[in-house]
């Protein structure tokens, strides 16, 4: 053990004195030292405060949370959607568009009203034969049930039209053959030396209105019916070209003729001793993209169970689609008065996509749901009740036939959005607050042109 002593008067190191005391002498000092009193100095204000601080702070963050959630849901919401997130639904589609330079690729729209005019359809059209080619307004009736830029036609005036869908059904009519564009025209007699001749003509023009790709088309085709012995004559400048003569069949056939390019005019002429009942005519390319409007106004997407499914059939294994798209669900809202008749509607809907693909197995289908809508009440306009229960029955009528679904509704920004579309200077959507202006037609579609595009550069990285 070591010791250390230090001198009674300190250590002297220069002007520094060190000075040590002994333990006893410490421990006395501090047992006879007063007790040091403790205030209590904390502020219960303050603690609140922060608290209250915090919490807002959590709740902040939380609803920064959520929204972002509910942002990325929606966006998410607004693009294709697909079955079980299964993007790959589409994929067979993306490699025949892949091909389409060489191989003819065929998207059928059909629709109610919004779609008329071939206001959307053709947007879609140029866009797609721009990027992959092709050429023509595809197919379309002879009298078409309404204006359409994208074709230029003239008939004579003893053809008639014959509707088999919405509230348009011509009640003259006694069978449901009306094919895949849902109405077919026919002739009126005229009587020659008192027998009763079916002589008519159609003229088909070069339409300058239309898109570009749109107005070039090197095929012909005419699909039809014919009791008995037909001659179709083909004109151009005036001069027959060809004439085909043609034994009666009750099955849906097509007879095609080809150009280099597209005429300025061309004509064909009918005459038989009974009316050929034509079911469409069509302009198209050999390759790339064909895309049909085939506006139906009133339906409700719940006619193909309505019309014969052997004519149905037999012209759409001639058309052969890869794509059905099928816009529909404004004409059932105004009448949907309970969760359970949106339900019904919905599985109805659901057999007409199974007839399609049973038909067409190998088509894909994109059901694109309805706008928003609104009607009066007193002196606003509020949007349709139901709308939201029709819109998921549809997307579940997509997905359990293995379908995708857009949603109209959403890309144009939800409940009362029409309204907002009517007020935009110029408009987007019509004072019914139902249907869209031509700009807000191409304002539709091209919100959908974007997503289908994005889905095919998803695909061309990941094939």
């Amino acid at each position: 053990m070591v010791f250390f002593i230090f001198p009674e008067n300190g250590i002297h190191i220069g002007q520094v004195n060190l000075h040590f005391f002994d333990k006893t002498t410490y421990l006395d000092s501090n047992l006879n030292a007063e007790p040091i009193e403790l205030k209590n100095e904390i502020n219960l204000d303050s603690i609140i405060a922060r608290e209250k601080f915090l919490a807002d702070s959590i709740k902040k963050v939380e609803e920064l949370i959520r929204k972002k959630y509910e942002d990325s849901v929606l966006n998410a919401e607004k693009k294709i959607q697909f079955p079980q997130n299964d993007i790959t639904i589409l994929f067979p589609f993306f490699k025949k568009l892949e091909k389409a330079k060489n191989k003819k690729v065929r998207v059928m729209h059909y629709g109610d009203s919004q779609i008329e005019a071939d206001r959307i359809s053709g947007r879609l059209r140029e866009r797609l034969q721009k990027d992959f080619g092709g050429l023509g307004a595809g197919a379309y009736a002879v009298i078409p049930a309404t204006r359409k830029i994208s074709i230029k036609n003239e008939c004579s005036s003893n053809w008639i039209r014959r509707t088999g869908f919405g509230p348009y059904i011509d009640t003259i009519v006694k069978h449901k053959r009306y094919g895949a564009l849902f109405s077919f025209c026919e002739i009126e007699p005229i009587i020659i030396d008192s027998a009763l001749i079916y002589e008519g003509w159609i003229k088909i023009g070069k339409p300058t209105k239309s898109y570009k790709h749109c107005r070039n088309y090197t095929n012909f085709d005419i699909f039809f019916t014919n009791q008995d012995t037909t001659i179709f004559s083909y004109l151009l400048s005036d001069s027959i070209i060809r004439v085909d003569t043609i034994s009666p069949s009750s099955q849906i056939q097509k007879k095609s003729i080809s150009f280099n390019r597209a005429p300025s005019y061309f004509e064909i002429k009918i005459k038989s001793t009974s009316s050929p009942l034509v079911y469409g005519i069509a302009l198209e390319g050999n390759n790339g993209v064909v895309v049909d409007n085939i506006p139906l106004r009133g339906a409700s997407g719940t006619e193909f169970a309505r019309i014969d499914k052997t004519s149905l059939s037999e012209m759409l294994t001639q058309l052969s689609p890869d794509l059905f798209l099928l816009e529909f669900g404004g004409n059932a809202i105004p009448y949907m008065k309970s969760i359970e008749r949106s339900a019904r509607y919905g599985n109805y809907f659901k057999s007409q996509i199974k007839k399609l693909k049973r038909i067409n197995p190998k088509a894909q289908v994109i059901v694109i749901g309805p706008a928003d809508m609104a009607k009066k009440e007193s002196t606003s306009f509020i949007t349709y009740p139901f709308i939201n229960e029709v819109r998921e029955a549809l997307k579940k009528a997509a997905f359990e036939t293995h379908s995708c679904y857009w949603d109209t509704y959403l890309n144009m920004g939800g409940e009362g959005s029409i309204q907002d579309w009517v007020k935009l200077k110029p408009p987007l959507a019509a004072r019914d607050y139902i249907h869209f202006t031509n700009k807000g037609a191409r304002e539709v579609a091209d919100m959908f042109i974007a997503d289908l595009m994005d889905c095919y550069t998803f695909y061309k990285h990941n094939k």
